[in-house]
């Protein structure tokens, strides 16, 4: 490997001129700015050249500078070299037209992990330049009031020999203690300064506002492939109203003719810098992945997996707040129930599948319920889940299996159909509204379950602990739980105008209408069973599958309205 130096400039830039990738990471001008951090190396072969990393301890490759038909020549060597010397093999900031180009010659031997902290912002070069538009106009009155403060402000081209001192004042007095500045931006003006001293060599712009013949702003830029440029540098005095967007609008007008894009980088996971980027109206981002070796691993889970299980959870699944979280994990996860799949150490999918006896044909029968199952985000579509279930399956493969039908064409290819439909019905009750008495006695809960099931010959049996869970877990999720005395009870919340019943349990028609009365001349959205006749639409609604069905019939017969 040779170290890269700024004298190696005309070897190195043909090859990026031939990958030809689209992102930051691939300009020779970034490279050269943050070589003090990454000290990068490279290799030239007969068909590519490859460039290491070494960023505090840790080794890692850029996508590898050649043409397409020799991606999986240059991967293949990237991989062997890491072997060989003894460190795990990686490319990080990939982008993902090139993870979709090599995602057919590895199939399933890479593992593809989306780090959005590291996507590109691309943004429309004139709206930035003209400033017109609506989604321009709060910059744009910005720009305007700094016009109108500092009319007779200067803009010119900066030469790095003579305006060097004036560009260091300016970065020592914004940043107001250098003593005090964050590792990060200390090492940004090392780069800044050895940019500078590269400015003969290397093709960049670098411009400056002078207000009262002082430096108030200055910003760094250069091009990139696919018409687009690059934004290095952008300092200014934050005490002046509009000379950020003065300064861009300024190097616009005077270079780039000609290009459409404008790079401003990542945003590092940094939720401030996030906010800033997205205020500037992004057309598109540049998705960046890091691309590892596959070494999968399942294993039934362990205490120590908790934590990062519940992360896992938290992540997928945005309709959970805290109390939601809090109480299945509380209350219904179980470590010796769970699976997961992980990368290395790195947890990526996790499924818990629970045991549940079920009334069938008046035998019970004994069978099990998976009741959550989420992949990461950043790795799905890699078939990491299909896995995991394949995995459980096998282990489960002598008892019935169900699941909830959340998103019933993935699990149709493991076997599963369409085995208990509930029937939505909109409607706005109008019934005769006798007098009821509500009960606060929750084992009534189970009574009436229990007499309601009896219309049924296939239904999940709940006992009195499930109940108890129940109750709870309305609580949890912001639902009432109503008990009718002698009529039956029912789960509802407000959405809305509307009030959705997520479970009603009747002892007959009649009753189910008396109960319905308590939200007369209300719009109500009832999930309940097919032998029940209420005025209204109605559609029908798949709640459960299983793999012992082998088709998707209606049996109006079955019952099961299973929510965690």
């Amino acid at each position: 490997m040779e170290k890269f130096k700024i004298e190696d400039y005309p070897i190195i830039q043909p090859y990026l001129d031939i990958a030809d990738y689209e992102g930051y990471n691939s300009n020779i001008v970034t490279m050269l700015m943050w070589n003090h951090e990454y000290h990068i190396e490279y290799e030239i072969h007969d068909h590519y050249m490859i460039m290491l990393h070494n960023y505090k301890g840790l080794q890692y490759w850029a996508m590898p500078f050649t043409s397409q038909e020799y991606y999986q020549e240059a991967i293949d060597y990237m991989i062997q070299y890491s072997h060989n010397h003894n460190f795990e093999f990686m490319i990080d900031c990939a982008i993902e037209d090139f993870v979709d180009k090599i995602k057919p010659i590895y199939n399933d031997k890479l593992l593809y992990l989306h780090t959005p902290y590291n996507d590109d912002y691309i943004y429309d070069r004139q709206m930035h330049e003209k400033l017109t538009g609506k989604k321009m106009q709060k910059r744009r009155n910005h720009f305007n009031a700094f016009k109108r403060e500092y009319s007779d402000y200067v803009y010119r081209d900066l030469d790095p020999s003579k305006d060097f001192d004036a560009i260091l004042t300016c970065l020592d007095r914004w940043e107001n203690d250098k003593d005090k500045m964050s590792e990060s931006m200390t090492s940004e003006v090392r780069g800044i300064m050895t940019l500078l001293s590269y400015h003969d060599v290397i093709d960049f712009e670098i411009g400056g506002i002078f207000i009262d013949d002082h430096l108030e702003a200055f910003i760094i830029a250069s091009k990139l492939n696919h018409s687009t440029i690059q934004i290095h540098v952008e300092k200014a005095n934050k005490d002046i109203r509009g000379l950020y967007p003065a300064i861009l609008k300024e190097l616009l007008e005077h270079h780039f003719s000609g290009y459409q894009y404008i790079n401003r980088e990542e945003d590092m996971g940094l939720e401030n810098l996030r906010k800033s980027k997205l205020a500037l109206h992004p057309i598109k981002m540049i998705h960046k992945y890091r691309i590892y070796e596959r070494s999968i691993t399942i294993t039934q889970a362990s205490d120590e997996d908790t934590t990062h299980i519940k992360e896992l959870w938290q992540t997928c699944f945005k309709d959970e707040d805290e109390n939601s979280t809090e109480f299945y994990f509380d209350n219904h996860y179980d470590c010796h129930h769970t699976y997961v799949l992980k990368h290395h150490d790195d947890l990526l999918t996790a499924l818990q599948i629970v045991p549940m006896d079920i009334m069938h044909n008046q035998m019970v029968q004994h069978c099990y319920f998976i009741l959550g199952v989420c992949t990461h985000p950043y790795v799905q579509g890699q078939g990491l889940m299909k896995e995991l279930m394949n995995h459980v399956l096998s282990l489960y493969q002598n008892y019935p299996i169900y699941l909830q039908a959340y998103n019933p064409d993935i699990y149709r290819s493991f076997g599963f159909h369409y085995s208990h439909y509930l029937q939505l019905i909109d409607t706005i009750p109008h019934y005769d509204s006798d007098e009821f008495i509500i009960s606060k006695d929750y084992h009534l809960l189970k009574k009436y379950y229990d007499l309601y099931t009896n219309h049924f010959n296939d239904y999940r049996i709940r006992d009195e602990k499930y109940f108890e869970l129940l109750v709870k877990r309305c609580e949890a999720f912001g639902e009432e739980v109503i008990i009718f005395e002698n009529l039956g009870y029912m789960i509802y919340h407000i959405e809305e105008d509307s009030v959705i019943i997520s479970e009603i349990i009747y002892l007959n028609n009649k009753t189910l209408e008396k109960m319905l009365s308590y939200f007369n001349n209300k719009h109500v959205i009832v999930y309940t069973d097919f032998q029940i006749h209420i005025d209204g639409h109605s559609q029908n609604y798949i709640e459960m599958m299983s793999n012992q069905q082998k088709d998707d019939i209606l049996d109006k017969e079955r019952f099961m309205n299973e929510i965690y």
